[in-house]
């Protein structure tokens, strides 16, 4: 028997608190690890060379999806050594239309 389908929105809260703890540890992985412990799909997808990036969906019994989406990338120029800046994103779409959308960052 399958376990129960966790609603869209739910998720959504919960990878809010995901993203600000995450932030809070300075650790993207705590996001990430948040979205595979909850079953959405996806992983790595590096959007560049110089960007590390991870993408996970999940869409529920409604058809509402959410999509979370972490970026970190080297901030550096030549001559000049910069923090990295680590960004996620989490986005609720129902019908398909964004209805709420979080944005956390930090640098380390």
């Amino acid at each position: 028997m399958n376990a129960p389908q966790i609603l869209a929105g739910e998720l959504f809260t919960q990878l809010k608190a995901a993203i600000d703890q995450a932030v809070e540890q300075e650790s993207f992985a705590v996001a990430t690890a948040a979205a595979e412990k909850s079953g959405m799909q996806g992983g790595r997808k590096d959007p560049s060379i110089m960007t590390l990036g991870f993408t996970y969906e999940y869409s529920d019994a409604t058809g509402a999806t959410v999509t979370l989406v972490v970026r970190s990338w080297d901030t550096s120029s030549p001559f000049q050594i910069k923090p990295d800046r680590n960004k996620m994103t989490v986005e609720l779409v129902k019908n398909g239309k964004k209805v709420d959308s979080y944005t956390n960052s930090y640098e380390d």
